[in-house]
């Protein structure tokens, strides 16, 4: 890749949206833990110039995680849709969010 350390490890940008089921545990949650942890940040959708991109930059990505009876039963990230990045998904074959 490059040399930008916002580019790699940790800081690497998600590339897709996806939800997985039934993740795996390591410890314990209590089983009276109920409800979802969410966190919104930026995630560039393709990066102009590497070179100079700030993590701080990009469009913005919501992650969520169900938590119930002690376990983590989704987890879910999503783009936020604006205009920009609504077009830029279509023009890689992604549907565009329902409004229903």
């Amino acid at each position: 890749m490059t040399g930008n350390r916002y580019l790699s490890g940790a800081f690497a940008p998600v590339t897709e949206e996806i939800t997985a089921y039934d993740l795996p545990v390591t410890g314990r949650l209590p089983a009276h833990l109920n409800g979802r942890y969410l966190r919104n940040g930026p995630n560039p959708l393709g990066i102009e110039d590497a070179a100079t991109h700030l993590w701080t930059l990009g469009a913005g990505m919501v992650h969520g995680v169900r938590i119930r009876d002690g376990r983590a039963e989704w987890y879910r990230n999503r783009w936020v849709r604006s205009t920009a990045v609504a077009d830029r998904l279509a023009n890689h074959g992604a549907a565009r969010p329902s409004t229903s």
